[in-house]
């Protein structure tokens, strides 16, 4: 009884992780969240599973701050406020430079490679400001780092913090102008890391992060 009740847990774990992972990706969807509403039934249509994994995801969701249940209301997806943009730059400035800190002076060819490839993508992007796929490869240059790093704990809570982040961000991005900088940013950001110079490329990043809350403030 005790290994089936086991096994039962885990398969309805698997669920709520999956509607968890669904849902999560619809609510920082900009046009999914503009153009429809959001409720338990609508959801439980929309990804083919039962309420109850949708329930379990949602609350989850509403722990960390993505909506709140408003009974007799509904789900309502929350806007991230001027003090919680504060609170995770400061959080991004602080692990992001050590991450570069300790990662600098022991990254190969193929990771330069790797960045370089990256930074090409989000040039390409300047041309018809494609905000979307922008923001895709800005995530995955930073996210880049922290997966080289490999610390998994901060590979998770980093990318849980740009997921708080993604609707401000791409208000941010629509401006081909911060497009532009950022590139240029990034840019230098690979250069230091490429001479070997920790100090400059923390630098770099101190500017690169520091400038990015200051307009989203």
């Amino acid at each position: 009884v005790s290994i089936l009740r086991g096994i039962i847990l885990r398969v309805r774990e698997t669920k709520k992780d999956i509607a968890y992972q669904k849902i999560k990706r619809l609510i920082t969807d900009r046009e999914f969240i503009k153009n429809h509403t959001i409720s338990e039934n609508s959801l439980s249509k929309r990804l083919k599973m039962s309420r109850t994994p949708i329930r379990e995801a949602l609350l989850q969701l509403q722990m960390e701050g993505f909506l709140k249940i408003v009974p007799n209301k509904g789900i309502v997806v929350t806007e991230t406020s001027i003090n919680e943009v504060r609170d995770i730059y400061d959080m991004r400035i602080a692990i992001e430079e050590f991450v570069l800190r300790e990662l600098a002076g022991n990254l190969e060819d193929q990771h330069f490679e790797y960045l370089e490839k990256l930074l090409n993508e989000q040039e390409e992007c300047l041309d018809n400001t494609d905000t979307e796929r922008y923001l895709k490869l800005d995530r995955e240059f930073h996210e880049f780092l922290f997966r080289t790093y490999a610390n998994p704990m901060i590979v998770d809570y980093m990318s849980k913090m740009r997921d708080r982040l993604y609707s401000i961000n791409y208000r941010m991005l629509e401006s081909n102008e911060n497009m532009r900088l950022f590139c240029r940013e990034h840019a230098r950001i690979i250069e230091a890391l490429k001479s070997r110079d920790k100090e400059k490329a923390v630098q770099e990043m101190d500017i690169h992060l520091k400038g990015g809350k200051t307009r989203l403030l």
